[in-house]
């Protein structure tokens, strides 16, 4: 099914997220508040030195499966899902203060929208899911939102083939709403066998921050189910040391 996604950012992760699910069929609108900016990349500037990348754009632009704009408004009121993806103003390799993302989501506050998922790639520190779905409770006028947090671990600058070719996806989320909107979005990679692995806010906030080497040590089925509960009970402890 086809869905249709806003992704807020535009860094090389968030082109890289926007363009794979515009691959996948969904329709896609970035957003980015640098007006030059989202001009630049409507007319399919290229991105970087990833030409797979910069060509994929380019089609998906062409097909009308793509766009950019710098006014979210418009777009969040006929989204099915929120994807966050870049923390302005922050430096890639750094890891923002857990109220950054707040400032992020502002443009979903008190909006009369029809999304009922937000989902997380940008990296953040632990506990920032938490905090947003607390302020997403309380400043959503509409029914209720779920976040998720979705770690993606491709590096520059073949980012789009691990997005459209993973080993294995991540999520972490707290209650069972988001699992039929989750399959939905993924359901074309999970046709390729990707395993997909269920974890809490936390577990998944934290192998983003490690960059992936936490969840590369997750193994196949079998094990899966065992590996995750050893991961989470790792995570908990460090965070009652904090």
């Amino acid at each position: 099914m086809t869905m249709r996604i806003t992704v807020l950012g535009t860094d090389y992760e968030g082109l890289t997220v926007a363009v794979g699910l515009a691959t996948l069929g969904h329709t896609v609108t970035t957003v980015d508040r640098n007006h030059s900016r989202t001009r630049r990349l409507q007319r399919g500037a290229p991105i970087g030195e990833d030409i797979d990348l910069s060509r994929q754009m380019k089609i998906v632009l062409r097909e009308g499966q793509l766009k950019f704009t710098s006014e979210p408004e418009n777009c969040l009121a006929e989204t099915d899902v929120v994807i966050i993806a870049g923390i302005p103003g922050l430096d890639p390799d750094g890891i923002p203060e857990r109220t950054a993302i707040l400032r992020t989501a502002e443009c979903l506050s008190g909006a009369i929208a029809a999304f009922s998922t937000v989902i997380v790639t940008a990296r953040i520190p632990t506990g920032s899911c938490r905090i947003l779905q607390d302020w997403l409770n309380d400043a959503m006028y509409t029914g209720a939102v779920n976040v998720v947090a979705f770690p993606t671990f491709f590096s520059q600058p073949e980012g789009l083939r691990g997005f459209l070719h993973p080993d294995r996806i991540v999520l972490g989320y707290e209650s069972e709403q988001p699992r039929r909107v989750l399959d939905e979005l993924f359901a074309n990679l999970l046709l390729n066998d990707t395993s997909i692995f269920h974890v809490s806010w936390e577990a998944a906030e934290m192998m983003r921050a490690a960059g992936g080497t936490l969840a590369a040590g997750i193994p196949e089925e079998r094990a899966a189910v065992r590996a995750v509960d050893d991961v989470e009970k790792i995570f908990s402890r460090v965070g009652q040391r904090r």
